[in-house]
């Protein structure tokens, strides 16, 4: 058991989220979540370094779904596919030169 990632657990269940997570350290306990059965319900960034999209809509995963985003809920649903999500999420904002630290809330469906 990895007892930092059993307190970020512990932290992402509450209605403040995470403390604020490295880029590697979100997807060792993205990953570790999954194995868990939990998946990330929200993600908000804060700009380190880089990029071109603000911030909160560009990198994060929010709550309510973007018009169109008609598989959204199925992030939520699932964690496998929630932790892939996660893992485009991080890659994209990589892609656009950006660098982020992060916050989770993270539930079991």
């Amino acid at each position: 058991m990895n007892n930092r990632f059993e307190q970020l657990i512990l932290q992402s269940e509450t209605g403040r989220g995470t403390e604020w997570l490295s880029e590697a350290e979100l997807l060792e306990f993205n990953e570790y979540l999954a194995e868990r059965g939990y998946g990330v319900s929200r993600m908000e960034v804060k700009r380190a370094e880089g990029g071109t999209q603000p911030p909160n809509f560009g990198y994060g995963v929010l709550p309510q779904p973007f018009p169109g985003d008609d598989e959204h809920w199925m992030h939520h649903l699932d964690p496998a596919r929630s932790a892939a999500y996660v893992r485009r999420q991080v890659q994209y904002a990589r892609e656009d030169g950006a660098l982020f630290d992060y916050k989770v809330w993270a539930e079991q469906p």
